[in-house]
C-alpha cells in the first residue's frame, strides 16, 4: 500500500512541478520540460528501490546492520572491491539529481526524505540531518518523520538528546504512544536527565512489548541493564 501511496504523490508532484516550469517559445507541450519534472520523481523512486522499503526500522540508526557509519563510508569510498561500491555510486549520482531538482523546486517533500534517507546509506550524517528538517517542516510535522529526524540527530550527536530531538521524540510518542523507537527514545531521554529509576520502568515496559528477535531487543536489554546496575548501586549508597 505503501508504494501506491508514494506513486500517486509521484505524478503529483510531476505535475505540479511541471506546470512550474518556465514554457519553451510559449509551447503547451515540451519533452525537455517533462524530462526536468519527472527527474526528482524518478530520482526519490530509485532511492527507495535501492535502499529498500521507505518506512523506518525500529531501531535506532547507529545499531542498524547493514548501513556503514561515517567512518567506515569514508574507508571504502574509492574502493572498488566493496560489495556495496556499484550501489553506493547509483545512489550518489541519484542524490545528484535529486540536490539539483531541490533547487528549482524546494518544496518537493519526496526528494528532501529521498535526500535524508539516501545520505544515510552513505554515512553522510550531516547532510541527511538537514534534509530531514526540510522534509519535516513540508511534512507538516508528520510524527513517523519526527521520530526519523529526531534519530538522525541523535546519531549525528553521538547519542546526546538535544533539546529539538527532545521536542521531536515527545511530539511522535504523542502522536503514536505506541511506537516502539520513539519509547526508546524517551526512556534514553529520561536517562540522560539522570532518572534511572523512571528510565528502567520505561525500557522494562518496552521490552515485554517487544516482538522476539526485534532488532530494537538488543539495545534495549543493553540500555536495562545498565541502568540495573546504576539503581543497584544507588540503593546499596544508600
Amino acid at each position: 500500500m505503501i508504494w501506491i501511496g508514494l506513486s500517486v504523490l509521484a505524478v503529483l508532484a510531476s505535475s505540479v512541478l511541471y506546470a512550474s516550469l518556465p514554457k519553451n517559445n510559449d509551447r503547451t507541450f515540451s519533452v525537455r520540460r517533462l524530462a526536468f519534472a519527472t527527474a526528482p520523481v524518478v530520482a526519490a523512486l530509485g532511492i527507495y528501490i535501492l535502499i529498500g522499503n521507505p518506512t523506518l526500522p525500529a531501531q535506532p540508526y547507529a545499531d542498524r546492520a547493514g548501513e556503514r557509519n561515517l567512518a567506515a563510508a569514508a574507508a571504502v569510498a574509492g574502493n572498488v572491491t566493496d560489495p556495496n561500491y556499484k550501489t553506493d555510486q547509483q545512489i550518489r549520482r541519484l542524490l545528484d539529481q535529486i540536490v539539483l531538482s531541490l533547487e528549482v523546486n524546494p518544496r518537493n517533500l519526496q526528494g528532501w526524505i529521498a535526500l535524508a534517507r539516501g545520505s544515510l546509506r552513505l554515512g553522510n550524517i550531516e547532510r541527511a540531518v538537514a534534509a530531514f528538517a526540510q522534509g519535516y517542516a513540508l511534512s507538516g510535522h508528520n510524527p513517523l518523520l519526527a521520530i526519523e529526524y529526531a534519530d538522525t540527530r541523535i546519531t549525528a550527536q553521538n547519542g546526546q538528546i538535544d533539546s529539538t530531538s527532545r521536542d521531536l521524540v515527545l511530539h511522535a510518542l504523542g502522536q503514536m504512544p505506541n511506537h516502539l523507537l520513539a519509547r526508546y527514545y524517551y526512556g534514553m531521554m529520561l536517562k540522560q536527565d539522570d532518572k534511572p529509576q523512571q528510565a528502567l520502568r520505561v525500557l522494562r515496559d518496552l521490552s515485554r512489548d517487544l516482538p522476539k528477535d526485534d532488532p530494537l531487543g538488543n539495545a534495549t536489554a543493553t540500555e536495562i541493564q545498565s541502568l540495573q546496575a546504576k539503581t543497584d548501586a544507588l540503593t546499596d549508597a544508600q
